[in-house]
């Protein structure tokens, strides 16, 4: 059996294997972190559009991003829902910035300042978001006008089990722009950038309690999302083209377009992505991670040559080619990476729980991000080892002895 040359170098003094392994979780962990921040941060102002029950969203394209204020008229619903293979058309609201809702502790001295909340308006007989609390029962009780379902993920408060805007629980009531409402229920959904939390009310009570200034006046005249479902059958491509077609008719800019819901998500993303510093900021933190995790393992590769160094130029003496001895630096580089990779992915997944319970945000170790995170690992690490055979390419066994 050949012997182990890597793995034996690598570990005659274990210590300073497990200081040399030390230092690639460091780079492992940073990547790990900075990747699993840039994804909570996009995935966060999506946690909404992920949940729309519908086949296609119909959306204005001035609204780049879900947190801007730009609606089409509701009379589109109409022209969508007399397209073939359309079952139904219905409007989803969507406020961010007139629904401020006030403190709901009952100790005044303790109670904040209103926030905004985000407030949306649904049918609560259509099923529009994909919520286990959204049920048909539920759905009953929200529409006595001034009820309302909470987001039990909104951003803490100070006080332990609360949020920002007070102990929200079935059964408070508080005001919301001024009108009463009484909150019968929770959901789950988590805050994003520009939101603390959210709260769903029927399309009713989000008219009377928020009246928003439209085009026309009525509060519900212009809508924010339109959710379209298909019959069943029903080729989505097809009815896609033609709802596109009608919204364009006549229209030199048509005020209207139309996505799958995944589309919806990734447009959102991209708008955040490119105009906002989340790309740059955490693009530059890999690499950071990436090339600190570079130099780590090329200081530690070719420092293990250079100590080595008599004992590869005994290997040359004895035959050993230039390919041979390279093959045995690569394949520690490859142990390295292994070792450092499996401890960094360790510590990196108990960070991502602690952090994401601590922030709200969404940290998820997906299997494509341990895939990346890997694959980024170990071309590290190898590249490294490739770097550092250039002196031990170049030694000639008598210069060494």
């Amino acid at each position: 059996m050949p012997t182990p040359l890597a793995w034996s170098n690598l570990t005659h003094d274990r210590v300073r294997f497990a200081l040399f392994v030390l230092g690639i979780v460091f780079a492992v962990v940073l990547i790990f972190v900075q990747l699993g921040f840039r994804g909570a941060l996009l995935d966060s102002q999506t946690l909404l559009h992920e949940r729309l029950n519908a086949d296609l969203v119909l959306v204005s394209p001035n609204r780049q991003a879900l947190v801007m204020r730009a609606t089409f008229p509701r009379r589109r619903l109409a022209q969508a829902a007399a397209v073939g293979g359309v079952a139904r058309v219905d409007p989803l609201y969507v406020d961010n910035g007139f629904g401020v809702l006030r403190d709901a502790d009952p100790d005044p001295d303790k109670r904040t300042p209103s926030r905004a909340i985000r407030v949306i308006g649904v049918d609560p007989d259509a099923e529009l978001l994909n919520l286990p609390e959204l049920t048909r029962d539920r759905a009953a009780v929200l529409k006595v006008p001034g009820n309302a379902l909470f987001d039990r993920n909104s951003a803490a408060g100070d006080e332990p089990g609360s949020t920002v805007f007070g102990p929200l629980t079935p059964g408070v009531s508080t005001e919301l722009s001024g009108g009463r409402v009484t909150f019968v229920g929770s959901f789950a959904l988590g805050p994003d950038f520009t939101t603390d939390g959210a709260m769903i009310v029927s399309t009713e009570t989000f008219a009377d309690r928020l009246r928003r200034p439209t085009a026309l006046g009525a509060p519900l005249a212009d809508v924010d999302l339109g959710l379209v479902r298909l019959d069943p059958g029903a080729d989505r491509e097809a009815v896609r083209a033609a709802l596109t077609k009608v919204f364009a008719r006549g229209e030199p800019d048509p005020d209207v377009e139309v996505y799958t819901v995944p589309e919806y998500v990734a447009r959102e993303q991209a708008f955040w992505l490119s105009n906002t510093p989340i790309g740059f900021a955490f693009g530059f933190g890999m690499f950071m991670g990436y090339a600190v995790g570079l130099v780590i393992c090329y200081q530690i590769l070719s420092g293990d040559v250079a100590d080595h160094l008599p004992e590869y130029a005994t290997l040359k003496a004895v035959g050993y080619t230039n390919r041979a001895l390279a093959w045995i630096v690569v394949q520690e580089s490859l142990i390295l990476a292994a070792a450092g990779y499996a401890a960094g992915f360790a510590v990196s997944y108990a960070l991502y729980v602690s952090l994401g319970e601590l922030s709200g945000l969404p940290l998820r170790m997906s299997v494509e991000r341990a895939l990346i995170v890997l694959a980024a690992t170990v071309a590290m690490c190898v590249a490294s080892g490739l770097l550092a055979l250039g002196r031990l390419v170049r030694a000639d066994p008598a210069d060494v002895f």
